[in-house]
């Protein structure tokens, strides 16, 4: 069963040009480096809007195989060793443009996922 690490923050104030620069990097690092992450299933980043006081709230959502598959990711990146060190220097979450107080983590996990309705390569041709 697939579980979904969903983190949650506010952009510091200010700081929007510098955070979006900082998430456009580092998104494109994580592509160019995908060996480092051979757990996640996919990653997706979100703003959300239109709801009152949470609007502009931004979410990363990443997708693994399993808890297992989670906790063997975060077991081996850690203590940032290694290539790790690299993700760290590239990661927005030290670059001073998160409201660090207003952060939250949740876990998901799929339910009735074979009634799921997603986009396949035979979906995308409608006319």
């Amino acid at each position: 069963m697939a579980v979904f690490e969903v983190e949650s923050w506010s952009v510091k104030s200010g700081k929007e040009e510098q955070h979006d620069a900082e998430m456009r990097r580092w998104l494109a690092w994580v592509k160019d480096h995908r060996e480092l992450f051979a757990e996640w299933k996919s990653v997706r980043y979100f703003e959300k809007h239109i709801a009152g006081a949470e609007s502009n709230r931004h979410f990363i959502m990443w997708e693994y195989d399993s808890l297992a598959a989670y906790e063997a990711y975060k077991a081996r990146r850690k203590d940032y060793a290694g290539p790790y060190a690299e993700y760290k220097e590239n990661d927005p979450y030290y670059k001073d443009v998160f409201d660090h107080s207003r952060m939250e983590l949740e876990f998901w996990k799929d339910k009735q996922r074979d009634l799921w309705i997603e986009e396949t390569g035979a979906d995308n041709k409608r006319s």
